[in-house]
């Protein structure tokens, strides 16, 4: 039977076709070879693109800037300083775009990859688009308190900046209608308020009157008297100011005369409670371990739980005032306790729920000076400036540093605020009681505080990608 292939395609040279369909077949490899080159550098291109699209939108997105010029103008400097940086060798088309109402920053780059053995087949280039869209830092969930010093050295021009400043705080945490912020002013006590009294968690006696006997002596035939006045150093919370002391003597005092009369004394609550036992005054376990309250005794401004109501904490805010002596362990205790969910405060989240939504927990804890009020003794106890039969101030010391471990170790972040602090030693205690270093800050006067508030706020900021 004769050949098939003879039969229809005649007698060939089997080798010169294979020549020819081997050189196809290598022209289609190579081809798809190259192919392979080309698009794997178009793939660097664009990943290289997109690296630097992001890091473009979020320097413009975490800068202060918020006009369109100035964001616009970031992104394409960063783009243009960074191009050889992220191995890019051409880009076409740059395209910036800041939206105010949204806060995000759109960067947008287009380029071309020139081919080399896909020219082969009429396909001399290749395009690039990589879009990233960056939006300027919001504050997350978050529970915030602001634990205050407002003691007598923080009056005059240093409350005023301290209104300010928190209630710029106040303004920026609140924009997230998932977040919440507490004030807990602190001076010689912390005030819970009165309507707390009855609280389990408190041990506060019953109001009470009681009349007593009230006398004042008079001279009324004193001659020739003159009062002196004699400069000296008075003190308001452990800082120092200038005063005068008076004198007044006579040449005769003549006959006393005293004089007395009835009166009926009140003794009432006002808010302000003290320390706990001393083996619980670095913790806020043991609920059944009360706070002690005290009658007739005034102290800071009552505390404001937890709260999400912009009027209600900025009004809290404008109502600071500065009076009493420093026992810094009560503003980390009560600072402490309302970020927690369990008793005496009840309004925080628990941590694993804030954390299910992005959320945290914060401190804000600000003073001037250093401690200078101490427990009396180891019982549920009052303030005093010195106790020479039970602690010094080392022990108040001592007992700041212990609270702020326990509260970093409860998965709240700390940031402290040094303000006019001097002292090396409160530098340090209260460097050492932020979160990290550079969560402590420093103000020298009322602009910086201001500044310093922003700065935090800055820092809980979340500038991020949404695209």
């Amino acid at each position: 039977m004769r050949n098939l292939k003879q039969m229809f395609f005649g007698k060939s040279n089997d080798s010169g076709n294979t020549a020819i369909i081997f050189g196809l077949c290598l022209t289609g490899i190579c081809v798809a070879a190259g192919a392979a080159v080309d698009y794997n550098r178009l793939l660097q291109q664009r990943t290289a693109a997109y690296a630097l699209a992001d890091a473009a939108a979020l320097a413009a997105a975490s800068s202060s800037e918020t006009t369109q010029k100035g964001m616009q103008a970031l992104a394409s400097n960063f783009v243009s300083k960074n191009k050889d940086l992220y191995g890019l060798i051409s880009v076409e088309k740059e395209s910036y775009v800041f939206d105010g109402t949204t806060a995000r920053m759109t960067v947008k780059l287009d380029g071309t990859v020139p081919t080399s053995l896909m020219a082969i087949t009429g396909i001399g280039t290749m395009t690039y688009e990589a879009t990233s869209v960056a939006e300027k830092g919001a504050v997350p969930p978050i529970e915030l308190v602001m634990a205050l010093d407002t003691t007598g050295s923080m009056s005059g021009s240093k409350i005023t900046a301290l209104k300010t400043a928190a209630d710029n705080m106040v303004t920026a945490i609140l924009k997230n209608p998932q977040a919440k912020v507490g004030i807990v002013p602190f001076s010689n006590y912390v005030n819970i308020g009165v309507s707390r009294r009855n609280e389990p968690s408190f041990d506060v006696p019953a109001d009470y009157t009681q009349d007593a006997q009230s006398c004042s002596t008079t001279y009324p035939d004193a001659k020739n008297c003159k009062t002196v006045k004699t400069p000296t150093t008075c003190y308001n919370d452990g800082v120092p100011y200038a005063c005068t002391s008076s004198t007044t003597t006579c040449d005769s005092w003549g006959n006393p005369v005293k004089t007395c009369k009835t009166v009926t004394n009140s003794y009432t609550f006002r808010g302000c409670v003290g320390s706990r036992k001393e083996a619980y005054r670095n913790v806020i376990s043991q609920p059944s371990e009360r706070y002690p309250g005290f009658l007739n005794v005034n102290c800071a401004a009552e505390i404001l739980d937890l709260t999400d109501n912009v009027t209600t904490a900025k009004a809290k805010v404008k109502a600071l005032t500065a009076t009493g002596e420093t026992y810094l362990p009560g503003g980390l205790t009560w600072g402490w306790n309302m970020l927690n969910p369990a008793a005496p405060l009840t309004s925080a989240k628990p941590t694993a729920e804030l954390s299910k939504v992005g959320g945290m927990k914060a401190l804000v804890f600000m003073t001037d000076g250093a401690n200078t009020l101490v427990p009396n003794n180891k019982n549920a106890s009052t303030h005093v400036s010195s106790s020479s039969t039970y602690k010094s101030i080392d022990y108040s010391n001592t007992l700041t540093a212990q609270l702020c471990e326990n509260i970093k170790k409860d998965n709240i972040t700390v940031y402290t605020i040094q303000f006019d602090v001097v002292d090396s030693s409160l530098k340090k205690l209260l460097t050492d009681c932020a979160s990290e270093p550079v969560k402590s800050y420093q103000a020298a006067n009322a602009s910086e505080l201001v500044s310093v508030f922003d700065n935090i706020v800055a820092d809980l900021s979340q500038v991020r990608l949404v695209k």
